[in-house]
């Protein structure tokens, strides 16, 4: 049975026949020019939008270089735990060392437990000895430790981005 074009198409209240015919070959020619807008949307959208191809991609951190004050400030045998700089200053006398907060298991904060003098991680029971060497527990190796020294006006820069070997100290 063929259909007509008087059959596809509607007679309106006012006797106009108004006729929409829409086939397949439309259809996909529709969605294949919908679908190559999306796509070059897509695409301007990464290099012109926000934070998009003109956007530095940089990380923000602070400088892995730092002070933390004068050797006189640190009590003469002591660990000071500087929690945003994720370190512990070791302080022996006149020794000083700068060690990982980080424990080498599985990366948890180590805690210093001053009855016990030694270094233990709550997560997995890793235990280390004030000068970072690991004696108990899962973890690998001892604590990493960083490289210090005196700045010019006598304080104490840590670096992180320099690890040294445990036996490294700076005598003050």
């Amino acid at each position: 049975m063929e259909t007509t074009k008087q059959d596809r198409c509607n007679t309106s209240e006012t006797g106009e026949n108004m006729c929409f015919t829409f086939s397949r070959r439309h259809f996909l020619s529709l969605a294949g020019w919908g679908m190559f807008f999306a796509v070059i949307l897509g695409f301007l959208s990464q290099i012109f939008g926000y934070k998009g191809f003109f956007y530095p991609r940089v990380l923000f951190e602070p400088s892995p270089r730092f002070t933390v004050g004068k050797p006189d400030a640190f009590p003469q045998i002591s660990v000071t735990k500087l929690k945003s700089r994720r370190v512990f200053i070791v302080r022996s006398g006149n020794i000083f060392k700068a060690i990982s907060v980080v424990c080498t298991h599985l990366g948890c904060a180590v805690e210093f437990s001053k009855a016990k003098n030694i270094f233990e991680c709550p997560c997995h029971g890793s235990k280390y000895y004030r000068t970072g060497v690991n004696f108990a527990g899962p973890a690998p190796k001892p604590l990493a430790h960083f490289e210090m020294s005196l700045d010019h006006s006598s304080r104490l820069v840590v670096d992180k981005s320099k690890t040294v070997s445990t036996e490294t100290e700076l005598i003050v």
